[in-house]
């Protein structure tokens, strides 16, 4: 994808690109050609040879096509989901986000100075393209549900331009001369420079026997199916403690486990920790209101 008209990398000569990512061999008629397909198609980046993949529709995708394509690097994209979004297309279990949008802040939308109250739109050198999130949310909350995330990242996609060719699932990668070598659903591309922003592929589960038929985040039931029921919850992160919270209501005892004890975002003024909006099991464990809190292996 070009660069916007009128829109230059601040700061960076018009042969930076070129320098930083090598033009693949045979690019120049190879990449009109991919250009005349696509048109024909309507959906872009056959498989082919390019200069640089990016895999990954995802805010980290989305950012980096973008910030690519500023600097004029031309690249493909590839993503498995059939639109914009990445995890946030089911993700999380209890769709809302963790990270706040903060729509007033005594700071206008386009200034750089509100990304610190905007942890969810993505960023952009043109004003008109900052701070999307704001004119989404329905003002019930300041953590963006996973709905309104999801649209976020469609909408930036949309009017920046990013193209990417969706229903593309991504098999294998090995490793072919100075190129890597994708096989995908749709054929083989090349590049020499290639990014998986995919984010969590797979579920981490820890080596601890038996835990292979204990339900991951991933696989979590309604609600409903845990009312009245001691659940036990192998974790003490966000996820688990979102797990808990969720499930207040619903179980009659939380237990919550793992070898390190519990640290709160708001003790250690991180980002490292529980996140408050998700504190609530914690102040159920230390007024002996039903949370169990495990410090074990």
């Amino acid at each position: 994808m070009s660069r916007a008209a009128g829109c230059p990398a601040r700061g960076i000569s018009d042969g930076a690109s070129a320098h930083h990512v090598p033009p693949a061999a045979g690019g120049g008629a190879q990449a009109q050609e991919h250009n005349q397909v696509a048109e024909l198609g309507q959906k872009p980046f056959p498989p082919g040879r390019y200069r640089l993949i990016v895999v990954g529709s995802g805010p980290g995708g989305l950012q980096l096509s973008y910030s690519l394509s500023r600097l004029g690097v031309d690249h493909a994209v590839l993503s498995d989901d059939p639109a914009p979004g990445g995890m946030f297309r089911r993700w999380p279990v209890f769709q809302r986000m963790l990270s706040w949008t903060k729509p007033f802040a005594g700071v206008e939308h386009h200034e750089r100075a509100y990304e610190r109250y905007d942890w969810n739109s993505l960023l952009a050198d043109d004003q008109e393209n900052r701070a999307v999130m704001p004119a989404l949310m329905d003002g019930t909350s300041y953590f963006p549900s996973r709905q309104e995330m999801q649209k976020g990242l469609e909408t930036f996609a949309q009017r920046t331009g990013i193209r990417v060719r969706h229903g593309t699932r991504w098999e294998s990668t090995r490793r072919e001369g100075q190129d890597f070598l994708l096989t995908t659903s749709d054929g083989e591309y090349r590049a020499p420079v290639v990014v998986f922003a995919v984010g969590v592929a797979r579920p981490y589960r820890p080596p601890i026997p038996g835990l292979e038929s204990v339900p991951h985040y991933g696989d979590f039931r309604p609600v409903e199916t845990y009312k009245d029921r001691r659940v036990f919850i192998v974790g003490k992160q966000n996820s688990g403690f979102e797990i808990a919270t969720g499930l207040l209501p619903w179980a009659r005892q939380l237990i919550l486990a793992s070898p390190s004890p519990t640290k709160l975002s708001v003790v250690t003024h991180t980002l490292v920790g529980v996140r408050a909006r998700y504190v609530q099991p914690y102040e159920d464990a230390a007024l002996a209101g039903g949370v169990v809190m495990l410090d074990t292996t």
